[in-house]
């Protein structure tokens, strides 16, 4: 007796997690989610998707109470009999597959690798961010202090709850966080005096005319601008030239102005020599006769960004933070860094994109496209890579490679004056992968023995009918 009420006690609360109602309900949830979903990944883009639909507390509620709703109408079926197997099957199958589902999710790997012609890679850029401090009291020699995950598209600071980073001296607080900005670089006046030079300058004849800065990431390195006919550096004049035509400006701070050297590619030596201060033009003496003009000489500068608020993202479109640090406001490009001074120390503060190290290089030998005739569109396009322990493989559009758990596929490629540069692979891991092919299987036996079922159903009946004729 007492067996029995306690049967009738499970099956009472059984009741409702099993009923037709709550299944409806749960289906409709996952059909309105799945549309908004697809909504969103269609305005703004994959990430912002996941972001804000698909990995979020009321869709794992949802999958929670479906395999909720599916135990409970197996149990209900207690005790079962042989017709009940294409059912129990089937719901066992589902259950599995989103077993494999959250797998994937939770411990799977979904990046991209860029790879230039004949260089190596090991690297995998993911979407998950990081803030990264590297310090350096002696303005060379850095080290990294602080690296921490951050998900400021779901949990954006504010400046009234800014996130904190800690440093040796005084505290670096993200302040604001925008998802989709269109920037604009500017360089600015640096008080410190610790920063490098800027210059901005413009070259200038009949058929070219460039205007670009150079700002250096410290004082006494070298930044360069290539204009294909000839490059322009900011940084020490070295004795000899690298067989090229060049144009070296070094800062003089004291004299507020630049010693420029001009080398010619058939000489090691420089052809040419003198100073300039802003507004000063003169001619390198190139055989395309050119002028070089200084607009703006920043003795000590810092690259800066204005940003325009975009509604959507957009190939030219990022990310962006903004950082206080001793009373001043620095923007941060996402995979963009700025540098920090302090009396006795020097940060380099970025925020990017997390890579991870897949354990093993890999080589692009060699990048070949096929395009559409007459145009530049790529029809086809594929990379012969060299992994260790694998040799040369080719990886096309419809070939990936896999090795060591992941699978490499060509996705996309970069191009400069239209020829490929580089390679662009996307690389994942799905350690759900075998549970969702074997949630597969099951769910397919399950609907095979439901037909068959059927099937039996209907010659029974039809024996009977022919029976009583």
């Amino acid at each position: 007796m007492a067996e029995s009420s306690k049967k009738s006690f499970l099956k009472r609360i059984n009741k409702p997690l099993a009923s037709l109602k709550l299944a409806v309900f749960i289906i409709l949830a996952i059909a309105t989610l799945t549309a908004v979903g697809t909504f969103v990944e269609a305005k703004y883009d994959a990430y912002a998707a996941k972001k804000l639909v698909y990995d979020t507390w009321y869709m794992y509620t949802i999958m929670g109470m479906l395999v909720l709703n599916l135990v409970a109408v197996m149990v209900d079926r207690l005790p079962w009999k042989r017709r009940h197997a294409s059912f129990v099957l089937a719901h066992i199958g589902i259950i599995i597959l989103l077993f494999g589902g959250l797998l994937t999710m939770k411990y799977g790997l979904d990046g991209s690798m860029r790879i230039e012609i004949g260089q190596k890679n090991n690297l995998v850029q993911t979407p998950e961010t990081d803030l990264v401090v590297y310090s350096s009291f002696d303005g060379d020699r850095y080290s990294k202090t602080f690296e921490q995950e951050v998900d400021f598209f779901k949990y954006p600071p504010s400046k009234e709850k800014p996130t904190d980073v800690p440093v040796y001296v005084g505290e670096i607080k993200v302040v604001d966080y925008k998802k989709y900005v269109l920037p604009s670089r500017k360089v600015v006046a640096d008080e410190s005096g610790k920063a490098g030079s800027a210059l901005r300058f413009q070259i200038q004849n009949p058929n070219v005319n460039v205007i670009e800065w150079l700002v250096q990431k410290k004082a006494n390195s070298i930044q360069t601008h290539d204009f294909g006919p000839a490059q322009v550096h900011i940084g020490p004049i070295p004795e000899k030239g690298q067989g090229r035509n060049e144009i070296y400006l070094q800062p003089d701070k004291d004299k507020g102005g630049l010693r420029y050297a001009v080398f010619y590619k058939e000489s090691e030596k420089p052809g040419k020599t003198g100073f300039v201060k802003e507004g000063d033009v003169f001619n390198p003496g190139f055989k395309m006769a050119m002028d070089f003009r200084i607009l703006r000489f920043i003795p000590a500068a810092l690259e800066d960004w204005d940003l325009q608020d975009m509604p959507a993202p957009t190939p030219l479109t990022t990310s962006a933070i903004q950082i206080l640090f001793e009373g001043k406001l620095h923007w941060v490009l996402l995979n963009d860094m700025v540098k920090l001074f302090t009396k006795d120390a020097v940060y380099l503060f970025t925020y990017g994109n997390r890579r991870i190290d897949i354990g093993f290089p890999i080589q692009l030998k060699s990048f070949a496209v096929d395009r559409y005739q007459g145009t530049m569109r790529a029809a086809a396009y594929k990379s012969v890579v060299e992994v260790p322990e694998l040799g040369e493989r080719e990886i096309s559009m419809n070939e990936p490679m896999k090795h060591k758990g992941l699978t490499v596929y060509q996705a996309s490629f970069q191009e400069e004056n239209g020829h490929p540069v580089a390679s662009i692979f996307s690389v994942n891991a799905d350690p759900g992968r075998m549970w969702k092919y074997m949630g597969s299987l099951i769910l397919s036996i399950g609907v095979v023995l439901l037909m068959w079922f059927k099937h039996l159903d209907f010659k029974i009946a039809k024996k009977k009918d022919d029976g009583k004729e």
